[in-house]
């Protein structure tokens, strides 16, 4: 099997980062760069049909401008190893994605099922807004994402007002009884 075969393994796990959210993997998706895939080892196993990248694993994807961390990465692959069926990060996980942060103890990306799981603690954040939960589902295709509490944590969401943007009219500003104001010179 080619090294190839084993980066695009990672694009899967690394499109995941691009649709939480809308809008991101819109303006990037036709973009053609390298992805870049390191890791302390790396195992192949055929006969398991997996290849498991561990220690201080890191995947940057410089075409979506995306960088996934993580202690461990799986890939599972069909009977003929050319398709991912399901992929796996776990272990201290951390994307960024442009304004987009996320952690979470485990990332698992369901490829059939253009479906992402985040649990373990995950929170996302973009700027300074935060969403947490127990699990949040990402729906790839549907750009719609599900946030579940438990028992001993509710869903949680910190939001910022956004600042509203100064207009300025090109006509001058607007005095008393709607007229144009005076000018600096009195005028």
């Amino acid at each position: 099997m080619s090294c190839r075969r084993w980066i695009s393994a990672g694009s899967l796990l690394l499109s995941l980062g691009l649709m939480v959210g809308s809008g991101l993997a819109q303006e990037k998706k036709a973009e053609k760069k390298p992805i870049t895939i390191t890791a302390d080892h790396l195992e192949v196993n055929r006969k398991s049909l997996t290849a498991v990248y561990t220690g201080n694993v890191t995947a940057d994807d410089k075409g979506r401008g995306m960088v996934i961390l993580s202690d461990k990465m799986e890939f599972f692959f069909d009977e003929k190893m050319e398709q991912i069926k399901r992929g796996l990060a776990t272990g201290n996980v951390r994307i960024s994605a442009g304004e987009r942060r996320i952690t979470s103890d485990q990332l698992e990306l369901f490829a059939g099922e253009e479906r992402a799981v985040l649990t373990g603690d995950p929170r996302v954040w973009q700027d300074n807004d935060l969403v947490t939960g127990t699990k949040i589902t990402i729906f790839l295709k549907e750009d719609r994402a599900i946030v579940e509490g438990g028992p001993s944590k509710r869903v949680t969401a910190i939001l910022y007002p956004r600042p509203e943007k100064e207009e300025k009219s090109t006509a001058g500003e607007i005095g008393e009884g709607g007229k144009p104001a005076a000018g600096k010179d009195g005028s």
